[in-house]
């Protein structure tokens, strides 16, 4: 069954955010990229603080992330593309997301499989991993 896993926020300072949330709800920070997003949970749902990239980009909430189980992936697609949902092409270094796309109203989501890995201390990015998938091919 889907559940959401993740709430993306944009923001002009990330480490003060990922801060707030450790000090005022003691989450613990998962992560963080060296391009200064921050990776956190409270244990169930996670949450994904991700600089701002340009001005027009609103700082706030910017997407959700539901996370299906393996074998419900090519249902779940079939069912988008009969409802005419193309996927998108998410930004690199996303650890969560397999797939981004959007809602009947336009809200982006992302879609994953799984949640966030760590291999040791480094935070595994699942681009990184379909990069390797398609080189062994």
């Amino acid at each position: 069954m889907a559940k959401i896993r993740h709430i993306a926020i944009f923001s002009d300072d990330t480490a003060n955010l990922a801060k707030f949330y450790a000090d005022v709800f003691e989450m613990k920070i998962n992560g963080q990229s060296n391009e200064g997003a921050f990776w956190m949970t409270d244990g169930y749902m996670d949450i994904a603080i991700l600089p701002r990239r340009n001005d027009m980009a609103p700082e706030g909430v910017h997407h959700f992330g539901i996370t299906i189980e393996p074998e419900e992936k090519e249902g779940v697609m079939a069912r988008l593309k009969e409802r005419g949902h193309e996927r998108m092409t998410p930004p690199p270094g996303r650890p969560y997301v397999e797939d981004a796309l959007k809602d009947a109203d336009g809200n982006k989501f992302d879609l994953s499989t799984s949640r966030v890995k760590k291999d040791g201390e480094k935070i595994v990015m699942k681009d990184e991993e379909k990069k390797k998938e398609k080189e062994l091919v």
